[in-house]
């Protein structure tokens, strides 16, 4: 088990550097990106699956379920932005939904909602003339994003570590994407803490 998890995680960190390498090699396929995007994160379902197989709970195969949404959502956003986004707000229901079936939240998940829902309603606020006719969506999309990590928060640890990178994640592509930046570290940041927090969601279900 050790060994596969492993080679899991070597394989999803291969794929992701050969991606961000020939997104910017001018020439490359489409079809590839997307081939090689995807199975980065398949390694996560992957060893989701491991887990439900030997432990097959309700909750494990939601979580396997939001992982696979976020998978095809990994494809789909490279072909049609909004509609990538959508598949990936219903693996966040689906994780929802795990975390739900797993633990009840606890007031300290409703505190936890609170404060970063103020947070990405200031931050809303000042940036909604660049975000524009978006905001409805980007709004709906932050309130799911918000309460996975809010109910992720009263599960263990590394469910609570995997949906924390998730966040981190799209908080800082939202930044890039509004304040229109083009530093490389940053992408490399982004989807290396979108790759990894998959990575731990889908390893929690192993060990949990």
């Amino acid at each position: 088990m050790t060994f596969a998890i492993v080679t899991a995680f070597l394989l999803m960190c291969i794929f992701y550097l050969l991606y961000q390498r020939i997104k910017r090699r001018p020439g490359t396929s489409k079809g590839l990106q997307i081939a090689v995007k995807c199975a980065a994160t398949a390694m996560a379902a992957v060893v989701a699956l491991t887990g439900c197989l030997q432990n097959t709970t309700v909750a494990h195969w939601v979580l396997l379920a939001g992982l696979v949404a976020c998978t095809a959502a990994d494809g789909i956003l490279c072909v049609h932005f909004m509609a990538g986004g959508a598949v990936f707000a219903l693996g966040h229901v689906l994780y929802i939904t795990a975390f739900c079936l797993m633990r009840r939240p606890d007031r300290y998940s409703a505190i936890l909602f609170l404060c970063l829902a103020g947070l990405a309603a200031a931050c809303f606020t000042r940036f909604r003339r660049r975000i524009g006719h978006r905001l409805p969506f980007v709004c709906a999309y932050a309130a799911v994003l918000i309460a996975m990590l809010a109910l992720a928060s009263a599960q263990a640890p590394l469910y609570f570590a995997g949906a924390l990178l998730f966040t981190f994640s799209d908080a800082l592509l939202g930044w890039l994407l509004i304040s229109g930046s083009r530093q490389p570290w940053l992408d490399y940041l982004s989807l290396g803490a979108y790759y990894l927090g998959q990575f731990l969601l889908g390893l929690a279900a192993v060990v949990s």
